[in-house]
């Protein structure tokens, strides 16, 4: 943690957090795209996790930034669906795809329902702080 607050002081900071700082749904579209790009949404949440431990981004700005890699990772299944003949892998891949939406469209339009993931992601942050064992 500290090598990379130290990597990133000054104006790389700035632009990260300038970069981060936008709508939430242009957010999301931003993490669906970088997730497509990298084909792992575990990839862009495990980039982005370190900046918000160190200050960089706010917790608010990650959580649509990680719904949009949840809807990005659906992609890769919904590419390899379309490959084969199989209705039923489409079928599936769809399915993932609805059930990501379906949980933004009940976590992330009603401020209070925020809420509720960031309360459990700043108590697993503070559970993490005090025990390595989390």
């Amino acid at each position: 943690v500290n090598v990379l607050q130290r990597g990133l002081a000054g104006m790389s900071t700035r632009i990260i957090y300038k970069a981060t700082n936008v709508n939430g749904l242009i957010a999301m579209a931003i993490g669906t795209g970088i997730t497509i790009l990298v084909q792992s949404s575990s990839i862009t949440t495990s980039v982005l996790t370190p900046f918000v431990g160190i200050g960089v981004i706010q917790l608010e700005q990650m959580f649509p930034l990680t719904l949009g890699a949840n809807i990005g990772t659906t992609i890769t299944g919904l590419l390899a669906s379309m490959v084969s003949d199989n209705v039923d892998a489409l079928q599936v891949a769809l399915c993932h795809l609805f059930f990501n939406i379906s949980g933004i469209v009940i976590w992330y339009p009603i401020p209070i329902m925020r809420r509720i993931p960031l309360r459990g992601a700043r108590a697993l942050g503070r559970a993490t702080r005090r025990s390595r064992l989390v």
